[in-house]
């Protein structure tokens, strides 16, 4: 059974991608991000608002994997990502998986701080604490 689901948030639908605790477990994070990845397919292209908590997940190499092919094809129905529970090696680890799909990210301490961000609207790259951009000289 899928532990992400869909909340409302200010009215606005948002996805939220529970992650979180999985700790080591490879195995039941690759099973939720199966069935998170074929939620997302169900949905219109650039339309879906996507909170990702990874609190207390290991970020590994096949952690790592696992995110670049879930974003290789689900990057073309995400409208925004908001990213809580990024700290550490996890941060550089996320970057690089933003980078490789080419979409910025942005991170969060807070979940109601994510929710807030995701459904005002405002470009990500307007903040500090995106990941997955170059910074400009």
């Amino acid at each position: 059974m899928m532990k992400s689901r869909w909340i409302r948030w200010n009215e606005t639908a948002v996805l939220h991608l529970d992650y979180a605790n999985f700790k080591q477990d490879i195995e039941g994070l690759r099973a939720e991000v199966l069935e998170a990845d074929a939620e997302i397919l169900r949905e219109p292209k650039g339309t879906v608002l996507v909170l990702i908590d990874l609190r207390d997940t290991v970020a590994s190499a096949a952690v790592v994997s696992m995110f670049k092919e879930s974003s290789a094809i689900t990057t073309p129905y995400i409208r925004r990502h908001a990213l809580i529970g990024i700290t550490g090696m996890k941060r550089y680890l996320a970057d690089k998986v933003a980078r490789l799909a080419g979409r910025p990210m942005r991170l969060f301490v807070t979940e109601k701080e994510a929710l807030d961000w995701l459904v005002k609207g405002e470009p990500p790259s307007e903040h500090a604490d995106v990941i997955g951009v170059t910074p400009q000289a």
